[in-house]
């Protein structure tokens, strides 16, 4: 089970370094709103949004989607002010969303690389579904689980990312799938440090701790840099991950 009280602290503390640092996501968050354009339109009384974060994705739902009322969520408070700097008259609910509970039906609920961190997958698409009115949208992304396989093979700390299979299996227990993809990205880095720079900065890192030498470090680089150069980078793997599921 992840240490969410962990989760909240590096979130927390990647506040001003995430925009920079979180490309990837800022990425998914403009491909997901576009998958929702064109696969559930762009009008929606009510939106819930869960893990909002800085807001990458509440910016481009301003831009390109209508709605009448929008709440955001996240673990971390000070979300609340990143939000409403965005969409003003949003509705904050802060908290670990397995565990708040919702006050009122949505006609979309939607979220941005937050479902990986979720510890009862099965719970939480249930929740969603019981909280969305008939007809109503559950729109996310995640990550597949060759997601950061370097550092799963080099440090020997990952999620859990769910496989593909396994991920639809759940969702079609509650929803209709209406969209599913996955996809590669690589990102390049000059050194193994400057991997690890970028995962802390972004917030990833919520893991666990680890206990760094100057040994464990230095073989780190060693390993990583031996196992995964091109030409004089190193690479870092993501593996995002876009569903849109429909009320049964």
């Amino acid at each position: 089970m992840l240490n969410k009280d962990l989760v909240k602290i590096r979130f927390k503390r990647t506040v001003k370094t995430y925009d920079a640092a979180a490309v990837i996501q800022k990425e998914m968050a403009h491909r997901l709103v576009d998958c929702t354009l064109s696969n559930c339109g762009k009008n929606f009384g009510k939106i819930f949004e869960f893990g909002a974060g800085t807001g990458f994705l509440s910016k481009n739902i301003l831009k390109e989607i209508n709605f009448d009322e929008y709440y955001a969520n996240d673990i971390v408070e000070e979300s609340e002010y990143c939000i409403k700097n965005i969409i003003q008259d949003a509705k904050f609910i802060p908290g670990d969303i397995e565990k708040i509970e919702l006050p009122e039906k949505f006609d979309l609920i939607i979220s941005n690389a937050v479902m990986q961190w979720i510890d009862n997958a099965d719970e939480l698409l249930l929740k969603i579904r019981n909280n969305l009115n008939d007809d109503g949208y559950f729109v996310f992304t995640t990550f597949g689980e060759q997601n950061f396989r370097q550092i799963k093979e080099t440090a020997g700390v990952s999620l859990e990312y769910l496989k593909t299979e396994t991920l639809k299996e759940k969702c079609i227990s509650s929803f209709d799938i209406v969209y599913f993809e996955e996809n590669i990205q690589t990102l390049c880095f000059d050194t193994p440090l400057d991997v690890l720079k970028h995962i802390k900065y972004s917030g990833t890192n919520g893991i666990k701790t680890l206990n760094w030498t100057v040994s464990k470090l230095r073989k780190f680089e060693e390993y990583y840099r031996k196992s995964y150069s091109v030409g004089d980078k190193v690479m870092l793997t993501y593996n995002p991950v876009y569903v849109i599921l429909k009320a049964a």
